[in-house]
């Protein structure tokens, strides 16, 4: 059944649209020392697309698609909620940002709450994987780069089990930031996440509500440290259910993987 966005909705959309701000993305460099980290993986650059929300995302394909390219990446990451429940599924807009990420770099995705919710999640598994995208539900896939393998895992439904991986640092694609501490206690060493929006409004890096988390979230934007599980979240590039984001640009995170002997 078709999903229209509310005649409010739609004004307030219109109404960001002539916020040039929102028009930007704030791309952040994050350095991320890993133990274990094959040679060929060291300096790897990785841009971070998370909460598209097709077609409610706050920036054109082509700005998108064009933020991409400028960082250079060996691989992406798509870390769900790519499309919005909330409204119609926009598949050709998926379909060509897909294409569009997967002509750049390799690319790694897992679905979102919002891919979950309808019966999507079959819909949006079949677009990405025909176009390249290898696709993480609860499994892992293999990064090949100058000869070498890292292993990544991506979280869907499942809550974290304890994980060892021998040799190799426990990279983790797991859509929702509030179940750090069960990343935490799984022994998770990189854990990527969206869903948190940024706090939808922020003043003074104070984050005003999330999904999942409430008012004053702790967590919707950067990195965070806890023993040694370090979890980056994106802002995201869209909206869903709640309209509008006030001092709260569009965020693509950059992760550098680097060799640590100390960990």
């Amino acid at each position: 059944m078709a999903v229209q966005p509310s005649r409010f909705k739609r004004i307030l959309h219109g109404l960001l649209a002539l916020d040039t701000a929102h028009h930007h993305i704030d791309t952040q460099p994050i350095l991320l020392p890993c133990h274990d980290l094959p040679d060929a993986f060291h300096m790897a650059r990785v841009a971070v697309v998370s909460d598209v929300h097709l077609p409610d995302t706050l920036v054109s394909l082509n700005t998108l698609v064009g933020c991409v390219t400028l960082q250079k990446p060996d691989a992406i990451f798509l870390t769900g909620d790519l499309t919005n429940s909330y409204t119609d599924m926009d598949g050709e807009a998926l379909r060509e940002l897909a294409e569009r990420l997967t002509a750049i770099a390799p690319c790694f995705a897992i679905p979102g709450n919002h891919e979950m919710r309808l019966e999507r999640e079959p819909l949006y598994r079949e677009i990405l994987t025909a176009c390249g995208v290898h696709y993480l539900f609860d499994s892992y896939a293999d990064w090949h780069k100058d000869g070498q393998t890292l292993r990544l895992y991506g979280m869907a439904r499942r809550r974290p089990a304890p994980l060892q991986v021998q040799g190799q640092p426990t990279i983790v694609l797991a859509h929702k930031p509030q179940y750090f501490p069960y990343y935490q206690k799984a022994r998770w060493d990189i854990v990527v996440c969206g869903h948190a929006h940024g706090g939808q409004i922020r003043f003074k890096n104070q984050a005003l509500y999330a999904p999942g988390q409430g008012f004053f979230p702790a967590y919707t934007n950067g990195v965070y440290h806890a023993d040694n599980t370090t979890m980056v979240v994106s802002r995201g590039m869209g909206n869903s259910s709640i309209p509008c984001r006030i001092g709260n640009r569009p965020h693509m995170p950059l992760l550098i993987f680097c060799a640590d002997a100390t960990r």
